[in-house]
């Protein structure tokens, strides 16, 4: 008996990616789901899939969506802070639930609609288009091998042709405006977001980048879990725009420039105009270091996606649907942490083509 899927934004770059892999599923009947009629239906017909009106703003259109739905993949967003509106509902009635979300208070705050979740003896998962999805499962495989976790430092890094909108810019803009939580000296301290400067080996074809440190979900959640200072860095792969989000960092800081947002278009379209240079690939580092028996050891593990780059971020939400449809999954409100295993990713990874580094 297949299992019904609504991907809600699924005409959208992200959205479409895994209503086209779900739609490949035979134990998965996918339906793509938005108010943009001509976009959506376009997008159903390419993939032979069928296509749902849906206003995600008013209720009885939500509603009468969720008829007959096994799991609602959350593609189109916006994900603001205390917005959990559409989880909420598909809790009520008894439908699995998995965003794209990025911004951590929001992936945290999916949490207090843990109690509604058992009760609909459902799993409510959030920030699946997250490092942390990855992060996390690198970070358990890594961990295995020491007695004694000193420190997590974390690198993300997407190349310049993997394809973002003006939110992906204005998500960035806001992290340097956020402040970082750092484990330092003995001490919690907190530091300015998109500084701290770093040179961090990536995978190729990356290599060396300079990349900057800011707010990550993996900050409270790995370090809770490790007992250990994590650190987390990210940047752009073309130099030209990482020195610029750098300046403009910078500026904020020292109070010279209040509002970066205002500069979203403008860096936006130069991005968009520098498209055709860098790669679509994308990388991820953990270096996790500490003891074992007694001796300081050091470990690193890299994913790197090499070619299309972005759709590496659709693999924890399709990995989560499909394992909810096998039966797997516990009913939680959660981020996308701790949910989903190597194994469980490895068809999705090896589908992108994607590579796991371990030294």
């Amino acid at each position: 008996m297949t299992k019904k899927v609504l991907v809600l934004g699924g005409y959208g770059a992200c959205g479409r990616r895994i209503a086209a892999r779900l739609a490949r599923d035979p134990g998965v009947e996918c339906v793509i789901g938005g108010r943009d009629v001509r976009r959506g239906q376009e997008a159903a017909d390419a993939l032979s899939v069928s296509f749902a009106t849906v206003d995600i703003r008013r209720p009885t259109s939500l509603n009468a969506a969720l008829d007959g739905v096994f799991a609602v993949v959350n593609a189109c967003g916006p994900f603001l802070w205390r917005d959990y509106a559409i989880a909420e509902r598909c809790a009520r009635r008894g439908v699995h639930y998995v965003d794209m979300a990025d911004d951590a208070s929001y992936m945290l705050g999916i949490q207090t609609l843990a109690g509604r979740a058992r009760e609909g003896q459902v799993a409510l998962v959030s920030g699946a288009g997250s490092a942390l999805a990855f992060s996390s499962v690198l970070a358990e495989t890594l961990s295995a091998e020491f007695d004694v976790i000193h420190a997590i430092d974390i690198a993300q890094l997407s190349g310049n042709r993997t394809p973002r909108g003006p939110g992906c810019v204005r998500s960035l803009l806001s992290a340097q405006r956020r402040r970082v939580r750092l484990f330092e000296r003995g001490q919690w301290r907190e530091v300015p977001g998109f500084s701290r400067g770093r040179t961090v080996e990536m995978p190729k074809p990356f290599g060396k980048r300079r990349l900057y440190m800011v707010d990550a979900a993996e900050t409270e959640f790995l370090g809770k879990h490790y007992q250990a200072p994590v650190t987390y860095r990210t940047g752009l792969e073309l130099a030209v725009l990482n020195r610029g989000h750098a300046w403009l960092a910078s500026l904020n800081r020292h109070g010279l420039v209040q509002d970066t947002g205002r500069f979203a278009g403008l860096l936006h379209g130069l991005q968009h105009a520098l498209r055709g240079f860098g790669v679509a690939a994308f990388g991820l580092t953990v270096v996790m270091s500490g003891e074992r028996s007694g001796r300081a050891l050091v470990r690193r593990a890299a994913l790197l996606a090499r070619e299309e780059g972005h759709a590496a971020g659709c693999i924890p939400a399709i990995a989560l649907v499909r394992k909810w449809a096998a039966g797997g999954g516990v009913p939680d409100a959660t981020p996308c942490y701790g949910v989903l295993s190597l194994q469980d990713m490895t068809e999705e990874l090896a589908g992108q083509g994607a590579v796991l580094q371990l030294s």
